[in-house]
Formats: structure tokens, sequence, C-alpha cells
């Protein structure tokens, strides 16, 4: 089989990049660009691993790929212009950028690196810009463009100047079928990543490896994924303009569960580990990755199956490096082998547990974490160290990310019998939510007292939560009372939140609970502010607002919403664009009111979308339209949260309300699936 080496000489570096035969019947080509060296004070830390990780992803899905890393301006376009060259006649065609770029005037523009000075001229006369980009592609022939920009960080060089905004621009192709995948909204600023890759890059190429899943589900789970990951303060969004379906993998390519018991033991952890290892880069396109398994596993068959794969890249000159991974800004002689630095492997610093007491590291939100990544550097860790329970939960964890729950379970079992209060909090969430099970609460709580027993505090604050719904226990909120406190006094901020909003409300009609008091909930809201949960800071702001600790203190409400709102609750815009929509505690704003009520619409608060379909009802702040409103109701009403069935039932009266016959209420419903399918959950 024919193999091509494309080597690309960009900014002083010599980079051998693979090229993968492509499937025959549909010829997939793919241009991947990481630029990170913007000079000595603005390297960015994930474009490498992103457009590795990319790269290597594309590579498994029957891409031949063309990576380029660091290209200034004349490197970026001869890297363009030889790619579209090279490629036949209506291929599908991917272009990936991660680095930093911006917008000026609604268009957007990339950053190749080498820019001299800095000067506002130089950036406008070395930056791309991406219109033109998909047109040439387009006018290339492509059957099917995909366009992927990792590309909205915060361009610093050109602090100051109006014309050049933050984020980027939302555009659109206008000829062939293209998609166009931002990795955050319009205006708005992607961020780096706590792992090795960015949260877009590392929740795409989680997605790309995927069986079977459609290109708009592809991006659709993507945006759920960093939309929750970052805590909604980046939003992806796609423009689409196609008619097929396009899959990146096929049925049956990805990794299968692994057959057998679940039971996890140290005589068998070795032989369990090498063959999950093995599923997670037996289709590897990076020798080091083979070569690290064989060295792991020397005499085994699949350890000369990796030697020998390694090898027959390396013969054909398919290099592509694998991830640098970075936790701490310290070179190797100066770490010390007793301290922190001693301590923290691979493992932890791609898949660390951010809700985990005993982490060592910042840990990576759920879906953000690179899980192939993961599942090697965690095999290699616990050959290496097999009994470390910290370890034996990460692994559980990215089992658990990839719906691998047998398999997950075996391994929380596992660190949970070491006492492992991460691992146990897991377990009694899989029993709750009924992953992989029927829901057995019974099972959950024993795993929560057994978490809450070693000082977990999110184990705590589930328990309060059980006896507050009468999940296996008797529903008792004085009881609930108690957990709550117990974890919120350890500064847990979930609890304190959840304890404010019980001294906010008061005893219910049973007189349970505790008794009314505002000025002990804001203590509390304060306590949890402090610690950033952005739903105290929203409960707060609107205490503030009211008259339950005195006058109205609104400057400070107001501040406390917009903190909020800025990272990314969702309830918090909601009220913003209620109170500048009515006038009554700040100045009547409808243009302000209508930007915040989509952005609480955009985190999928389903009362917004309602109040945006009444203002086009009443023509308020926008152009009067039956139909707008009608599909921002039926909007609220698909999203409506099951457990508040008077969400569902507003939208469904305000729909009514409209009286519009059955053809466009059908065409509402049409463009509401439609867009929750680009754009929803």
């Amino acid at each position: 089989m024919c193999r091509l080496l494309h080597l690309c000489i960009a900014a002083g570096f010599l980079i051998f990049v693979s090229v993968w035969p492509a499937a025959a019947e549909e010829p997939r080509f793919a241009l991947v660009v990481g630029n990170w060296d913007y000079g000595p004070e603005n390297i960015l830390k994930n474009p490498a691993n992103d457009a590795r990780a990319m790269a290597s992803a594309l590579l498994r899905s029957n891409f031949d790929v063309d990576l380029h890393e660091n290209l200034d301006k004349a490197a970026f376009d001869q890297a363009i212009e030889a790619f579209l060259t090279d490629i036949p006649d209506s291929p599908v065609v991917l272009f990936y950028y991660a680095g930093h770029a911006y917008q000026r005037d609604g268009q957007n523009y990339l950053l190749p690196i080498g820019i001299d000075g800095w000067t506002a001229e130089e950036i406008d006369r070395k930056s791309l810009p991406v219109a033109d980009l998909v047109k040439r592609f387009n006018a290339r022939g492509a059957a099917f463009t995909v366009i992927i920009l990792d590309a909205c960080r915060n361009n610093p060089f050109v602090v100051g100047d109006d014309e050049r905004q933050r984020g980027l621009a939302s555009m659109e192709s206008t000829g062939g079928e293209t998609l166009i995948g931002f990795a955050t909204q319009a205006g708005e600023v992607a961020y780096d990543g706590a792992g090795p890759n960015s949260p877009y890059t590392g929740a795409l190429v989680n997605e790309i490896d995927r069986d079977g899943k459609d290109i708009l589900d592809v991006f659709r789970s993507v945006r759920r994924t960093v939309r929750i990951g970052t805590g909604g303060l980046q939003r992806p969004f796609i423009s689409a303009s196609i008619e097929r379906r396009f899959v990146f993998r096929d049925d049956g390519t990805g990794v299968p569960d692994m057959p057998g018991e679940t039971e996890i033991t140290a005589d068998n952890l070795t032989s369990r580990i090498e063959a999950i290892w093995w599923r997670a880069i037996a289709d590897s396109q990076v020798p080091e990755e083979l070569l690290q398994f064989a060295a792991y596993f020397p005499a085994s068959p699949a350890g000369h199956e990796a030697r020998s794969l390694a090898q027959n890249l390396e013969q054909s000159g398919q290099v592509v490096r694998g991830l640098t991974l970075t936790q701490f800004n310290l070179p190797e002689t100066r770490r010390a082998a007793e301290g922190l630095s001693g301590v923290v492997t691979n493992c932890d610093i791609v898949a660390g547990d951010p809700d985990d007491p005993r982490r060592v590291t910042d840990g990576v939100a759920w879906g953000l974490v690179n899980v192939r990544r993961g599942l090697q550097d965690c095999s290699a860790a616990l050959i290496d160290d097999p009994l470390n329970p910290r370890l034996l939960h990460q692994m559980g964890r990215l089992l658990d990310i990839q719906n691998r729950y047998a398999e997950a379970e075996g391994f929380y079992r596992m660190a949970a019998a070491g006492d492992y209060s991460a691992a146990q909090v897991n377990l009694g969430f899989m029993y709750v939510t009924g992953k992989g099970r029927d829901r057995d609460y019974a099972q959950a709580f024993r795993y929560y007292k057994q978490a809450a027993a070693l000082g977990n505090l999110r184990a705590r604050t589930n328990i309060g939560e059980m006896f507050e719904r009468g999940w296996h226990v008797e529903q008792n909120i004085d009881e609930a009372v108690l957990w709550y406190r117990l974890a919120a006094q350890n500064g847990w901020p979930n609890a304190l939140d959840t304890l404010a909003n019980m001294y906010r409300r008061g005893r219910d009609d049973q007189g349970r609970g505790v008794d009314r008091d505002p000025q002990e909930a804001a203590r509390l809201y304060r306590l949890a502010t402090e610690l950033g949960n952005s739903n105290a800071m929203n409960n707060l702001g609107m205490l503030y607002l009211g008259d339950e600790l005195g006058a109205p203190d609104v400057p400070r409400g107001i501040e406390l919403l917009q903190r909020a709102a800025d990272l990314g609750n969702r309830f918090a815009p909601f009220q913003l664009g209620r109170l500048y929509l009515n006038g009554e505690v700040v100045g009547r704003d409808e243009a302000k009111a209508l930007r915040f009520l989509m952005r609480s619409a955009d985190l999928g608060f389903s009362p917004a979308y309602v109040a945006i379909g009444r203002m086009y009802q009443s023509g308020q702040g926008v152009t009067k339209s039956d139909a707008e409103a009608a599909f921002y109701f039926t909007l609220g009403r698909l999203t409506a949260d099951p457990k508040r069935r008077s969400q569902e039932q507003d939208a469904r009266d305000r729909l009514e309300a409209l009286q519009l016959d059955e053809s466009r209420t059908s065409t509402a419903l049409r463009r509401a699936e439609d867009w929750l399918r680009l754009n929803g959950e």
C-alpha cells in the first residue's frame, strides 16, 4: 500500500507529517495546522497537542493528513497551495486550525507566526482571511468541505484597537456543501484546557473516535460537552449548509467493550490493563505510542505486533509526534523526587478528577479528557504502581467516560476497596443514575456513606439530597439539613448554596427544614460566591435586588448577576434580561435584554426561549412576528426540564394562544427540531 511523506519546514522546525491512505470509496484529505510560537511572551499552551491529536484522529478515520506546525505567512500560503494541488477531484476536504485569530469588520483572520512588531498594519498584511480559504476549497471542487477553527483565543497583539475584536465572527459558506465549526460563540473567547488539549479539541477527538456518528451529531455532542465542561464559559457552534450524512468512523471500527468478569484483582490486573491499552492504540499512527506499549509488554503477541507496526510506520516515513504533557514549569533537575513533582504521573495530568479530594493536579472536566491518551498513560502508570487507588480511580473514570461501565466498575471497586472516596462516590452515582444497570438507591446510599465517613464532601451532600428526596431512606428534611450543613461547614460550594436556599425558603408546610433567615442565606451565599459558585452569585444578586435584606442594593445585585453570567450561569442572564426588559429596577434596554435572554436560552434554560417568544409576540424590542414567537415557544417546550412540568405547560399554552394553523405550527416545530439538532442538547 503506497504511503506518502510530506516534510514541512516552518519556523526552524523540521516536521515529519504522515499521510494515511484514503478509503477507496470516499477519498478524504485533511490539512491540519497548529500555530503556537508567537514569540517568547506569547507561547500558546495547547495548539501543538491539539493539531497532533486531530491529525492522529483523522488518520484513524481514513483521511490523508497533511500536518504543519508553526507556519509563517509564506509557509502557510505554500502549504495551502500544495495541499489543494495534490488533492483529486471531488474529495472530502477538512481544514483544521489551532492558534491565534481575530475578527475585523465581521471578517475572520488567522494569524501566522513571525509577524514583526505586531503593528496593526503588519497584522493585517500577514493574516489569512478565512472566507478566502473557504472559497479556495470550494473552487477546487471539494464534494464536501469541513472547516474547524479552534482559534478564538483573545488576540493579545491588538489590545486597544476597537476594530479588531475578540473571538471570531459568525460566517457561512456560499458554495458547495460546507460545515464550519467554531470553538466558541461569535465574539467570545475559547480557553486553554487543564489537560494536554483545549476543551474544544479534547472533546472533538473523543467524538470523532466514536463509531457511526453523523457529523452533525458529533458537533452537537462537542457543543454540549464543552459547554458543561467549562461551566458555560465556552459554547461551540457550527454553520452548516449540507445535505449529506457524513460519518468519521463506520460502525464496528471503534473500541469494543472488554469481555469477561468485572472483578479486578492484583492477580489479573496486568492482563486486563494490557487488553485495555492495546485496544486504545491498535490503530495508532504514532510510533512512539506503539513502542511504549511494546516496551511494557515485550514478550506478548500484542507487543510484537506493536513493534512491527511502529517499524513499518517509521520505514515508510509515517511519523506523527505524540502529545507533550506539562503540569509544572520545573525543569527535571529542579524537581524533588519526594515532592509533588515526583508524585504526579502523566495519568494525573490527562485524567485527574477535579472532584477528587486526593487529586494531585487541577483535574480535567469529565467530557474534556483526551480519553485515548488517558487510557495509555493510566495503563503505564498502573503497571508501574498497580495498587495505587488514585490511578485505579482515574482508569475507572476514563472507562466510565467511554460508557464502558462494566470495566469502569471493576476499577472503581478496586480503588474503593482501598478506601478511595472519589471512587466510592462514582460507584454510588452509577447506582443512582442506572449506568449499565438498574437503579439501586440502596447500593448508592451504601457507597455514599462509605465515602462520607472518609470525609468526602460531595458524598455528604449527596446523602443530604437522598434524605431530602426520599431516595432509599424515608424522606427527612431535617436530616438532609444536617448533612448539607456538615458539607457546608467544610467549604463545599454546592452544599453552601443548597443550605442557603433552604434558609431563604424557610420551613415547609409540615414544619420541616430551618426557620426562614435571609441574613443567614446571604452569609452562606457569600461564602459560596467566594468559592466561585455561580448559582450562589445569582441567588445573592437576587437577594440584593429585593427587600429581604433591607433596602435594595441595585448596583451590588446587578454586579453579582453579571459575574454569574460571565461565569456561564444560565439563570443570571435570564434574570438580567427580565430586568432590562421591564425597566423597573434598571433602565429599560430592550436590545440588552434580548442579548441576555439569548445567552440564557443558548445555555439551555427553557424559560428564556419563552421570554424571547413573548418579545416577538408583542414586538417589544424586535419586529413583531407570530412565526418567530411560535419558533421560540416551541423551543421552550422542547427544552423544558422534565422535572418541572410547569415550564413545558407554559410554553405550550403560549403557543396555543397564538392560534396558528396546523401548517404554521408544523413549520415552527420543524425549525425548532432542526435548530436543536445543530445546537441543542
